[in-house]
């Protein structure tokens, strides 16, 4: 980014669920934050997330919290819930009006931030509504950048949600799917491009898998308890077909890689490997590898290790998309549907909750066979996604640069106003 002389250092904050343990969240901040430092180097940056301190010594950037309310001591706290939490939720509007006063831009970037998924209105629905609102009141200008959108179920948190999207001065989506979903609201959209998810940006390792003639397969994990009701009923079938589905894998030769996208997941893999060595013996259950990771970067490294990956987080699919991996994704939002249409995966897709093994085992032997034929097409709109990216870089830019040339004019005519003194 070109600077004119006269024109102060921009100042950038990027906010979002970061330091809540998914690896996806935490991927969308790094992938941006690194665009930033490489294209507006010297920028001014802050976070403001979940984790201020573990951000903070991660990714060696300036961090604030989204609420400062909540480390309150504790009798203010049971004060301020006696008073239905207003106290509290006043002092996080005027923190987050002074930090945000004299930035030029706020920017959230990628995740599913516009959906109610696990999260009540006073959560993240208030929370984004309430930064978002700040950034008008002092001027800043807001991006949305390839964020994922919907469902938000809740009544008042889509008010507050959607309230905060129309808001913004930048919005692109990650997929169709959110984009109509806002448009569905009466949000007009026509002018807000699809972009592909900004994880598609974040570099790949270099290691890469041994020829060989077995075939191993990357089976993504989830602690997957439904949207809403029956949720240890729903958890329990899904990893019981899980595990049932890797007896399979091991029994007809392949072996197997487990994949976590969140440390919550952690769990589910303990419980599929424990149930594939009631089912397959301690000898098949040694065909199997886990790796704990921590992050998206720890996740393709796992990754680079398969041949072809079965998942259900989002997140897991787009990395192994990104790896050049052939993927069926067992899904629970429309988004992984979304991302296997754009690279010619769509047949490879079935419901979490009411897939079959059958049908999950005929696809697999499909995507065995295809797979060399699906790398080929998934490596080249890899390249295109890319270029998309790099394209959305640049308007992003073009958009700090309108702000900034806007805050050296206000400056000059403050200036020019000074010097003249004031009128008789």
């Amino acid at each position: 980014m070109s600077r004119d002389k006269g024109i102060r250092t921009p100042r950038i904050v990027l906010f979002g669920l970061f330091g809540s343990g998914n690896f996806g969240n935490d991927g969308s901040l790094e992938t941006v934050l690194s665009s930033l430092r490489r294209k507006v180097p010297g920028a001014d940056l802050l976070c403001v997330c979940y984790d201020a301190e573990g951000i903070r010594q991660r990714y060696s950037i300036n961090t604030t919290r989204i609420r400062i309310a909540s480390r309150a001591p504790k009798l203010l706290r049971f004060l301020d819930k006696l008073f239905l939490t207003l106290p509290g939720r006043a002092v996080d509007l005027v923190h987050a009006i002074l930090t945000l006063h004299g930035v030029d831009m706020m920017i959230i970037p990628g995740t599913g931030i516009l959906d109610d998924f696990s999260e009540r209105p006073h959560q993240m629905p208030l929370n984004i509504f309430l930064w978002c609102l700040s950034a008008r009141i002092v001027g800043t200008r807001i991006a949305y950048v390839s964020v994922g959108a919907g469902p938000i179920n809740n009544r008042l948190s889509r008010f507050l949600m959607l309230t905060a999207a129309r808001m913004a001065h930048y919005r692109s989506f990650r997929d169709g799917l959110s984009r109509g979903y806002l448009a569905r609201f009466g949000i007009d959209t026509r002018h807000d491009p699809i972009m592909p998810d900004v994880v598609f940006n974040l570099p790949t390792p270099s290691i890469s898998k041994p020829q060989e003639a077995t075939v191993t397969v990357g089976l993504g994990v989830m602690d997957y308890h439904g949207w809403t009701g029956h949720r240890e009923k729903t958890y329990r079938t899904y990893i019981d077909k899980l595990a049932d589905f890797a007896v399979y894998l091991i029994s007809t030769g392949n072996r197997i890689r487990i994949l976590t996208g969140q440390n919550t997941d952690e769990q589910a893999a303990l419980d599929v490997v424990r149930i594939i060595g009631e089912r397959a013996g301690e000898q098949a259950a040694r065909q199997l590898i886990w790796v704990p990771g921590s992050s998206l970067h720890d996740l393709m490294n796992e990754i680079a290790l398969t041949d072809l990956v079965v998942a259900t987080r989002y997140h897991n699919i787009v990395c192994a998309l990104k790896m050049g991996r052939p993927a069926i994704s067992l899904e629970y939002s429309g988004k992984n549907t979304a991302v296997m249409k754009a690279v010619g995966l769509e047949e490879f897709c079935g419901n979490v909750e009411t897939f079959a093994i059958a049908d999950l085992i005929q696809q697999f032997q499909r995507l065995k066979r295809e797979r060399i034929v699906h790398e080929a097409g998934i490596r080249a709109r890899i390249v295109e996604f890319q270029r998309a990216l790099d394209d959305q870089d640049a308007a992003l830019l073009a958009l700090l640069q309108e702000k900034l040339n806007e805050g050296a004019m206000q400056e000059g005519q403050a200036a020019s106003e000074s010097v003249k003194g004031p009128v008789p």
